[in-house]
């Protein structure tokens, strides 16, 4: 049986993902044409819901196979060559796990009680008379003598040597003194002292140490003889990897559904670094963690909450290229009637400019524009039809009315001056005649209406008229808060000028606003929201004169047993906050139109130390130099004023965004507008924490990496809470929202920007069918399978003998010797370096620390005095109280010094005979060496040399016997020499 592989899979991994699939109302994305600025900082946050889902993917490795991996080694061999290879597999695995728990408590308390009392009283005399005479004789003497006589074998010598030393000293000495010292000493001394010292030092520690280790070690070392046999090639021996090559197939398996929450970045306060320091202090860099956590928040202090200043406005603004024919203004805003062609426009206090409206259903231009209410009333220029403006289309009036004047009063309510002169008063369904005849009628409040008959200024309340003065009267326009202005002309000069009766006055005053008091030219003055005013010129040109004055400040300083507030009230109308009061506990303070008329009032009462979270404060959009709306976030709920309940309008957030301050006193300043006042700047005291600004600049600069790492950390039981509070339908289900509480896991499982992602349940199995039916996992929208091949290097190597191309050995020549049998190679390879197995495991050190050094210490007791009367006794009885007048010291000294020094002369005297001794020694020595050395030399003479020498000197006379020739014949004695032959002969060495 073969075995085959690819299978069946041997691993098999899976793994999550998180995805964002849908973000329902999103803002369509920008076209990407260049370069993206990272740095961009308007970028919009997510602020709708996002649906996403768990993906779960499958990762199976199936094995293919073996193959040859990158080669490791090369061993290349000579012919005939051996050698020895080793393989050192090692393998050790350690692991430890230690737990350690230490506690030490220590406390130190100590008395310290010392008593001692000394009364003492002392008295001493000493004296005392002496003589004192001392005589001294020495005497020393020493000799030495030495000699040494030596005589030699072959001849005589002698030697000696004699030394002798003689001291004699005699030293007198006399001394006669006489004198008397007398000592008289007394001290009196009292001490009392009390001192009592008792310590007590109590110490424990528990400490609990659990370590647990395990290590595990391998060691394999596998050795091998590789020779080559072969006697003409050279064979390498190439090592290679082993690899495994595996098919991985990558697909999803399952769908899970989430939904992701956006969350709004957190505005760090102290209030929320008393929450999240340490959290905070965990992602910051060091320097600033360091900072955070040295911050305190529970410090308190009083300090100042700018709010919101509402921005400062020009005093006169004029519009180039605009002519009107007629003006009016409402709460609706300000609108006007173009004089070239009478359509209508609007003035955009957003934008600053004058727009347009349109003329479906107008048939014509306008003479008269008048906006109420709700509706936008006009007479159109063809007929004088009274027409009605519904927000995109004009149609005329349904009860059929004409007229030459017409007018709206903040009720609602709407009058013409019909084409007879005659005031009518707009029904249900139809026109009702006043009976009174006017040239022009302006509308102060319900059922109160001012007109002008010929100059003359008359005020109508219900079905009365009183004649209130005011020749030459033109033109009449109320504001929203009753005032009425009145257009006069000069009968000496010509001249126009405006003139104000206030709301509930009956005479007629000059304006006291800026810039009104001497315009030339004015056909009419509309007056809109927040004070200021559009006059309309008799050329057609638009002004616009703000009525603000100058801020009048104010401040209420905290009181010292003030520490918050109790209740806030605000009064505000649709053009700003008019008036503030707070309620502290021993005082109430409070600011501009109190219970002004016309003004709304909203109250919020503060819970016991309520603190203020959050706040936010911002001016009108027309920028008129009021506040328009106030919000605050108490630890114990929200209080809106003014339009902070519904404005979509960003707040207006000051630096330091206050933070757990309890509200103790209130700054800022007001502002008349025309008649009202209302706030223009506001501002808050505040007790509460610490913290240094620069740690809340660095959490608010980088606010979105800190909110990160809040939401990360935030508890279930947290999230559980708020979740509760809301619910969600996806896009295109028709199925009632339904709690987020109760659909969604509170335990977050990612997070991207500011969302936060949560498992998103479903409310009913068919619901849950539905969504995987539509979303299957094979599905090629989220990603079909895919398989890759992966190769994985093993442990394993593959050995492969590659003989070379080229001979390495000679032809046979039998002439050469080349059999190597008779000698052979020997080609037992080297010995190889030892190989270690020893143990590499280390020693882990599960030693528990040892105890700190003990704080608890006694303290020293301090020394007391000693008494003086006893020191002086103590000098009284000490020995040698007087000098010494004899000498006899400085006599005995004296005679010391001559023993000693005839002492040492004897000393040397017999160093010297010994010296002179070993001397003679000595020569005597050398005179008996030089007589054997004389017999020696004599010896040889005697024996006549036989038998001397050493073993070389006897091998050497041998040898050169054995190289002696044969002795050559005696030649003939010469005739008649007569002489005997002579005995010896000559020796030579033939070459």
């Amino acid at each position: 049986m073969l075995p085959t592989t690819g299978n069946y899979p041997t691993e098999i991994v899976r793994y999550r993902s998180v995805v964002l699939t849908d973000i329902p109302g999103s803002k369509p994305a920008r076209k990407l044409t260049g370069a993206i600025d990272l740095g961009e900082e308007n970028l919009p946050f997510y602020d709708r819901p996002a649906e996403g889902m768990i993906v779960t993917t499958e990762q199976s490795w199936s094995a293919q196979g073996v193959t040859l991996g990158r080669l490791l080694h090369s061993l290349a061999l000579a012919p005939g060559e051996s050698t020895r290879v080793a393989v050192v597999d090692w393998q050790r695995t350690t692991r430890a796990t230690g737990t350690e728990t230490a506690g030490e408590n220590e406390a130190l308390s100590g008395t310290t009680e010392q008593n001692r009392s000394i009364s003492e009283v002392a008295s001493a005399i000493a004296r005392e008379e002496q003589y004192g005479d001392s005589f001294g004789f020495q005497a020393g003497q020493s000799s030495s003598s030495g000699g040494s006589v030596g005589v030699a074998l072959f001849g005589l010598g002698g030697g000696g040597n004699w030394g002798k030393s003689s001291n004699t000293g005699i030293a007198t000495s006399v001394s006669r003194s006489t004198g008397v010292k007398s000592v008289a000493a007394e001290t009196t001394q009292r001490i009392s002292a009390r001192t009592q010292q008792v310590a007590t030092a109590a110490r424990s520690r528990n400490m609990t140490v659990v370590r647990e280790t395990t290590q595990t070690e391998k060691d394999q070392v596998l050795t091998r003889v590789v020779t080559n046999y072969n006697h003409m090639h050279a064979m390498s021996v190439q090592y290679y990897e082993v690899v495994q090559v595996y098919n991985v197939t990558t697909k999803p398996t399952k769908l899970e559904r989430c939904l992701f929450i956006p969350l709004q970045e957190l505005t760090f306060t102290h209030t929320s670094l008393q929450r999240y320091k340490e959290v905070l202090a965990s992602v910051a860099p060091f320097d600033w963690a360091a900072k955070i956590r040295a911050a305190n928040p529970f410090d308190t202090a009083v300090r100042r909450l700018d709010a919101c200043s509402a921005p400062e406005v020009p005093s006169n603004q004029q519009f180039d290229g605009l002519e009107l024919a007629d003006i009016g203004a409402s709460a609706m805003g300000v609108y006007g009637v173009r004089k070239a062609d009478g359509a209508p426009v609007r003035f955009d206090p957003a934008t600053q400019q004058w727009n347009a409206l349109p003329t479906t259903g107008l048939g014509g231009g306008l003479t008269r524009i008048a906006p109420g209410k709700n509706t936008v009333w006009g007479l159109r220029a063809t007929d004088n039809v009274i027409v009605q403006f519904d927000g995109t289309s004009w149609r005329p009036d349904p009860a059929n009315g004409w007229g030459l004047r017409i007018v709206c009063g903040a009720d609602g309510s709407v009058y013409v001056v019909g084409t007879n002169n005659i005031i009518h008063q707009r029904g249900q369904s139809s026109w009702s005649s006043l009976g009174v005849t006017a040239d022009d009628i302006a509308v102060t409040g319900t059922n109160k209406l001012w007109y002008s008959r010929q100059g003359v200024v008359y005020e109508h309340s219900g079905t009365d008229g009183v004649r209130r003065n005011g020749p030459g009267v033109q033109r009449l326009s109320a504001t929203s808060d009753g005032a009425l202005w009145a257009v006069v002309q000069s009968q000496s000069s010509g001249e126009t000028a405006p003139l104000l009766v206030e709301s509930g006055a009956t005479t007629v005053v000059r304006p006291a606003t800026g810039g009104l008091q001497s315009i030339t030219g004015l056909a009419q003055i509309a007056s809109a929201v927040g004070g200021d005013y559009w006059v309309l010129m008799s050329n057609g040109t638009v002004r616009r004169i703000t009525g603000r004055e100058a801020p009048i400040a104010f401040d209420d300083q905290p009181k010292a047993d003030s520490s918050y507030a109790s209740r806030i009230d605000v009064w505000s109308d649709g053009d700003g906050i008019r008036g503030i009061q707070v309620v502290f506990p021993n005082h109430t303070f409070g600011c501009g139109d109190i219970g002004g008329s016309g003004a709304q009032q909203a109250s919020y009462t503060f819970g016991g130390a309520d603190k203020l979270i959050s706040y936010e404060a911002w001016s009108g959009k027309a920028a008129r130099g009021t506040l328009a709306g106030l919000r605050l976030k108490m630890t114990s709920g929200v209080a809106n004023f003014g339009t902070a309940a519904t404005t979509t309008a960003a707040p207006d957030l000051s630096e330091d965004a206050g933070g757990a301050s309890a509200i103790c006193g209130l700054f800022g300043s007001t502002v008349k507008s025309g008649s009202r006042t209302y706030l223009a700047s506001l501002g808050f005291h505040v007790r509460g924490g610490t913290v240094p600004q620069a740690v809340l600049d660095h959490l608010n600069d980088n606010r979105r990496h800190y909110s990160q790492a809040v939401w990360a950390n935030a508890d279930e039981l947290t999230l559980s809470r708020i979740l509760a509070n809301y619910a969600y339908t996806p896009a295109g289900s028709t199925a009632p929202p339904a709690a987020l509480g109760t659909l969604l896991d509170p335990k977050p499982v990612a997070a991207t920007g500011n969302y936060l992602g949560f498992r998103w349940n479903f409310a009913s199995e068919e619901e849950r069918e539905e969504w995987t039916d539509s979303r299957k996992a094979a599905d090629n929208t989220f990603g079909s399978p895919a398989t890759n091949t992966i190769a994985i290097a093993t442990n394993g190597v593959f050995a492969e003998a590659v003989l070379g191309r080229s001979n390495s050995a000679e032809k046979i020549d039998l002439t050469r010797f080349w059999n190597w049998k008779d000698s052979p190679i020997q080609i037992t390879p080297a010995d190889i370096a030892p190989v270690s197995t020893a143990s590499r495991a280390q020693n882990l050190d599960t030693t528990a620390l040892g105890m700190g050094a003990a704080q608890a210490k006694f303290t020293p007791l301090v020394a007391m005095p000693d008494p003086n009367g006893s020191q002086a006794v103590q000098a009284m009885t000490t020995a040698n109280l007087f000098r010494d007048m004899s000498g006899l010291a400085q006599m005995s000294q004296v005679l010391t010094k001559g023993i000693e020094a005839a002492a040492t002369n004897d000393k040397e005297a017999g160093a010297r005979a010994q010296e002179a001794l070993k001397t003679a020694t000595e020569h005597l020595q050398k005179m008996a060496q030089i007589a054997v050395d004389a017999a020696g030399k004599a010896a040889p003479l005697v024996t006549g040399g036989a038998g001397g020498g050493n073993l070389s000197a006897l091998g050497g006379m041998l040898n050169q016997g054995g190289k002696t020739d044969t002795p050559k014949p005696t030649p003939a004695p010469a005739p008649g020499s007569g002489s005997a032959p002579a005995s010896g002969g000559d020796s030579g060495t033939n070459a």
